[in-house]
């Protein structure tokens, strides 16, 4: 028999809005945690890159929250998105909408993600949001468990046609 040994919990001490001199390392942590995620071995479109980068147009269209360790290093962010703002793609009039949640894959399992899945509900909640959506790639089974254990379900009658090429589900 064997079993996986879970990643130690981070020593995380914060966990808030991200500010400007953040939005590089929000960036380089989010192509590294979809790098390393399952696809990660597929080509990244211009388009792609230009949405894991510019976390200045996320917090436009939003706001971008950073989870910081004990040196005060960008060791997680999500995204969450108001409704018909350039960045969303799902949400619609009294939603929100969680985008590129991203765990420095050293960190990933160690219930980092669901941290910031659980502040970004809250946040959501002080919009007056009804409903969060979001919407995750099949093969991302890791992600699909995690949303699903924050109290997610699958929304089938929602269409996706964001990336023709992957087949996602909407949540």
């Amino acid at each position: 028999m064997s079993t996986t040994v879970p990643t130690p919990a981070p020593t995380v001490t914060t966990i808030r809005p991200v500010r400007p001199h953040e939005f590089d390392a929000v960036g380089d942590l989010t192509q590294r945690a979809f790098a390393a995620g399952p696809y990660g071995h597929l080509p990244v479109s211009a388009e792609r890159r230009m949405l894991e980068r510019d976390t200045a147009a996320r917090l436009r269209s939003g706001t971008v929250l950073v989870a910081l360790d004990a040196d005060e290093r960008v060791v997680g962010s999500a995204t969450l998105l108001r409704p018909g703002t350039p960045e969303a793609r799902l949400a619609r009039h009294d939603e929100a909408e969680l985008r590129l949640l991203a765990v420095d894959p050293t960190l990933q399992r160690s219930g980092l993600g669901e941290q910031l899945v659980d502040a970004s509900l809250a946040e959501a909640r002080r919009w007056g949001s009804r409903a969060v959506v979001l919407d995750t790639g099949a093969l991302n089974v890791k992600a699909q468990r995690l949303y699903l254990r924050a109290g997610f379900a699958r929304d089938t009658d929602r269409p996706v046609t964001a990336y023709p090429n992957i087949a996602d589900l909407p949540h």
